[in-house]
């Protein structure tokens, strides 16, 4: 009767310290939102996303927890989440600006590396950056490639912004511009879903290879489960399924008739 008392007395003392350690979290509900314009990463489908980030943002979070889409415009996405009205903002890239209202996952979402698309007909020798000079380049307004490219092309290279990748691939195909700087994937999504009066390819090797991660505003009651977050990816990512789900979630988009980006 002893030993069975004092195993009891042991199983207290040791939930009481878990209990401790970890404290119930405050975040029953998660607002989350994305680009909804960036397949096969995301994209908008209906009254939310659809896509790789989104099954990956299912597969890392914690039980019980009720995820809720919240649909703007990419811009106004950031906005709310450094009001704290959204609590993560999923499979974005690091900025300081960013890091300024965002906890990033310390491991990655997802590898996003960033090409050169050219015409075909009109493609060039390509090796390193330097290799762009005397060219016309594109880049989407907003866009940032990190790797220290982003200098780069402001003070070495004659690059235009335009407001959407629609535009640019657009701009490529008139030969108004001889290279268009954009995601690896994102590019092949559009390039494989738009009718083009010449073919596009991209040159190998890309601009820069830095990941994507998730993003906690630092106002959200969310943010306790940051660590929680950063152990999942890390677990997933050794299985290899943040490149299965690219994989597979452009062969989704891809398939589904009627949907094209802007």
């Amino acid at each position: 009767m002893r030993g069975k008392a004092c195993a009891l007395l042991a199983a207290l003392i040791l939930c009481s310290q878990v209990s401790a350690a970890s404290p119930p979290s405050t975040c029953g509900t998660l607002r989350y939102s994305t680009n909804p314009q960036y397949p096969p990463y995301d994209w908008e489908s209906g009254a939310g996303f659809d896509g790789a980030s989104i099954e990956l943002l299912r597969m890392a979070a914690p039980p019980g927890v009720q995820l809720t889409p919240v649909v703007v415009p990419w811009k106004r996405a950031l906005s709310m989440a450094a009001g704290g009205e959204i609590d993560l903002l999923v499979s974005l890239r690091i900025t300081p600006e960013r890091s300024q209202y965002l906890a990033f996952t310390s491991h990655r979402a997802f590898p996003n590396p960033i090409v050169i698309f050219v015409r075909k007909d009109r493609s060039f020798p390509y090796r390193q950056w330097q290799d762009l000079k005397g060219r016309r380049g594109g880049v989407s307004l907003g866009d940032t490639f990190g790797a220290g490219f982003d200098s780069y092309w402001r003070r070495e290279l004659s690059v235009e912004e335009a407001p959407s990748m629609l535009e640019n691939f657009r701009k490529l195909d008139e030969g108004r511009i001889d290279y268009f700087v954009t995601s690896h994937y994102l590019g092949e999504s559009y390039v494989a879903k738009t009718p083009m009066r010449h073919p596009v390819v991209h040159l190998d090797p890309p601009i820069s290879t830095l990941d994507i991660h998730f993003g906690f505003s630092k106002k959200s009651p969310c943010l306790s489960q940051l660590d929680y977050f950063s152990r999942r990816l890390a677990e997933l990512d050794r299985k290899g399924v943040p490149e299965r789900l690219l994989k597979k979630h452009l062969k989704r988009y891809l398939m589904q008739p009627g949907t094209t980006l802007k």
